[in-house]
């Protein structure tokens, strides 16, 4: 039977930036900017561990997540213990591996060290908690927690059958607040003062900083249906791509060379949206052109656009246009 590893502390790494002395206000500037980047990497090497082992499901373009944390001091114990239950840590907490730099690095600690005690409170025998997994884990994790910054950490650990003492002070670091925002709610999340660059466009009309055809490099043009409905914005479908069905089907976004791009789009729009009862579930499905102008590294979000004043412009389609409603710059390798 598999033992699952169950991390009880993070390895929390902070990124160095050289000061300049006669310019503290760039210095603070390339820090934040180098720390930026270094957040955008991790985060996209953590969402890439979690989609690759299935934990954002079949549609991750529909995960709808948003992390709030306060500012807070974390522990840097750095450390990975077998918790998978309370026989596996009958006789305390196996140590399975540290991350540099940490506490435990600092107090020794190898892989197969057994953890019996910390600051004189046994971790032998204690059970498990409502999951199955040992209670040790949470009394280890508890008793850190409750230190001060550079207290003193004491720890009884069996090595190959001699019983050593180990100690080391405690290290922990302030986090700065947090709010992330993950998918449909992101993309979704336009200012209502928005300029030029996040309004609808329509019929051909180009945000007014958009380069002209012919640039170099490639954007996307995506359907993926997450537009404002306070804009009266609603799903869309492209039937034609420069002349050409896109593809593979049920795909919501296309990859686009920079420059000026033709679209059919067929609108997908509620009829319960069109205020016109019944009689809107019969009306004739007109498709339209829409030219979008594709920059380099960003995807240009295309919608259907309601007209609530002409809803009942069922036959000659008035009653909706196509429209580039946003623009996100999003990587385009």
């Amino acid at each position: 039977m598999s033992s699952r590893i169950v991390p009880l502390f993070c390895l929390l790494t902070a990124a160095a930036s050289s000061v300049h002395a006669a310019d503290p206000v760039h210095s603070r500037q390339a820090a934040s900017a180098e720390t930026e980047q270094r957040l955008r990497q991790d985060v996209q090497l953590m969402l890439s561990r979690l989609a690759a082992s299935g934990a954002l499901g079949q549609n991750p373009e529909q995960i709808d997540l948003r992390l709030d944390e306060p500012a807070q001091r974390v522990t840097n114990l750095g450390i990975l213990v077998d918790s998978t239950s309370a026989e596996h840590a009958r006789d305390g907490l196996r140590v399975l591996g540290a991350t540099p730099g940490s506490t435990a690095e600092n107090l020794g600690l190898r892989p197969g060290d057994v953890i019996v005690a910390v600051n004189d409170t046994p971790l032998r025998d204690l059970g498990s908690d409502a999951n199955g997994h040992a209670l040790a884990a949470a009394t280890l994790k508890a008793s850190v927690d409750g230190l001060p910054d550079s207290a003193p950490l004491r720890l009884q650990v069996m090595r190959a059958g001699d019983m050593l003492a180990l100690n080391a002070p405690l290290q922990s670091v302030t986090l700065p607040a947090l709010r992330m925002e993950l998918g449909a709610a992101a993309l979704a999340g336009t200012d209502p003062g928005a300029t030029s660059k996040d309004a609808p466009t329509a019929g051909g009309t180009a945000p007014a900083d958009v380069a002209p055809t012919g640039g170099q490099g490639c954007g996307r043009i995506s359907i993926f249906d997450v537009a404002p409905r306070q804009q009266n914005l609603y799903g869309a479908v492209i039937l034609a791509l420069d002349g050409k069905v896109p593809g593979p089907q049920g795909q919501q976004s296309y990859r686009a060379s920079a420059g000026t791009h033709r679209l059919v789009v067929a609108e997908n729009i509620p009829s319960r949206e069109m205020g016109v009862g019944p009689i809107a579930s019969r009306r004739r499905n007109i498709s339209k052109e829409l030219s979008v102008i594709v920059k380099p590294g960003f995807t240009s979000m295309v919608a259907a656009q309601l007209h609530p004043d002409k809803a009942s412009d069922l036959i000659r389609g008035g009653y909706w246009d196509p429209v580039v409603w946003r623009e996100i710059a999003e990587s385009c390798p």
